[in-house]
């Protein structure tokens, strides 16, 4: 990940050597400017005190969060110089706005949000086009357990049987309760009408949670058609069916499991959106409580579970990634504050 700043100050040096940038910050990393090219331009029939205007380039050397270096281009603008009082002064500092709201207004009034029920189909099939090195280490040791799990599908149904209990259907039915359609619509509805007294707590402030709510119920649609689509397509045979974990096209609702991806998708987004020590564990707790009821139930083999936990996963990071209503990460505009003068920093990750 590298910054690009553009730089623009509003101070001269007033000594005719040109341009210094005295101050300046980018917001994702330490920035060290090095003048290369700050000739004064000067007008021979100008009096004395516009005798200093100058156009300057420089180039800054910075680090972001990584560590990773990364050239930045600073270009000044043509300004008029002034004598500098021989203080030392640090530089300006600006306390950040109150938050607004990233959505810009009610959140389920924004267009953009809906609008991605349509676009995040095709950029989830898509997905594989912009993978880089990390995603398709994940993808890879996804597809190795998928594959794990289906040659071992028959000895862990046997396995899940034998280790059956009272104790564990009623576990399981919590599970399977935290897993259903009806948990998650309900749960996103009322999370958005929750969301409005934590508005009025915190003066209309606060739209992360009916935010957040949009976004599981985006997720959760997104998963229920995906999950039906590939039950009718592939037709698997349920385990409390038959003994054979091979059994395809056979009119059966195995593959793979809703119950799951309607979790995983649910955990990948609220623990995207809340980035408390404690959220994703729990969520993430959750959703394998409803992976796990459903082979304690004999309803599902375990890579239905596998595949559904990791499309539920993808799907979740894929409605939070493209979400309307998260501010772009990737720009930022920063005050600078220099002695006698002032500017801006504009700032760009990539």
């Amino acid at each position: 990940m590298g910054a690009l700043a553009i730089c623009l100050p509003a101070h001269a040096d007033g000594n005719g050597g040109g341009s210094r940038l005295v101050a300046g910050g980018i917001l994702t990393g330490e920035a060290m400017l090095i003048p290369l090219y700050s000739p004064p331009i000067f007008a021979p029939d100008a009096p004395p005190e516009l005798s200093d205007i100058y156009l300057s380039t420089q180039v800054a050397l910075t680090s972001d969060n990584t560590g990773a270096p990364a050239v930045v281009l600073a270009q000044t603008i043509p300004v008029q110089a002034a004598p500098v009082a021989q203080t030392t002064s640090a530089p300006a500092t600006t306390q950040a706005a109150p938050a607004k709201p990233a959505s810009g207004g009610e959140p389920i009034m924004n267009s953009d949000y809906w609008l991605n029920y349509f676009w995040d189909i095709p950029r989830f099939f898509t997905a594989p086009l912009r993978f880089d090195t990390t995603d398709w280490i994940k993808t890879g040791a996804f597809l190795a357990a998928v594959g794990g799990a289906y040659m071992a599908d028959e000895r862990l149904k046997k396995f899940f049987h034998d280790h059956r209990s009272s104790t564990s259907d009623g576990l399981a039915g919590l599970g399977y309760r935290l897993g259903d359609s009806k948990t998650h619509i309900f749960g996103a509805v009322g999370g958005y009408a929750a969301g409005y007294g934590l508005a009025a707590v915190n003066n209309g402030n606060d739209y992360h949670i009916r935010e957040t709510s949009l976004l599981v119920m985006q997720s959760f649609l997104f998963s229920e058609l995906l999950a039906e689509g590939a039950k009718k397509a592939a037709g698997r045979a349920r385990p409390s069916e038959t003994d054979d974990h091979s059994k395809w096209r056979s009119g059966g609702q195995s593959f793979f499991s809703g119950h799951t991806v309607n979790a995983f998708s649910t955990a990948s987004v609220i623990s995207e959106q809340y980035d408390s020590i404690w959220v994703a564990p729990v969520a993430y707790g959750l959703a394998g409580l409803v992976a796990w009821s459903r082979l304690n139930d004999n309803a599902h083999w375990t890579s239905d579970v596998v595949v559904g936990a990791g499309v539920g996963y993808a799907i979740g990071k894929l409605v939070t990634h493209f979400s309307p209503f998260r501010e772009n990460p990737n720009m930022s505009v920063s005050p600078m504050g220099l002695p006698g003068g002032g500017g801006m920093v504009l700032g760009f990750r990539y």
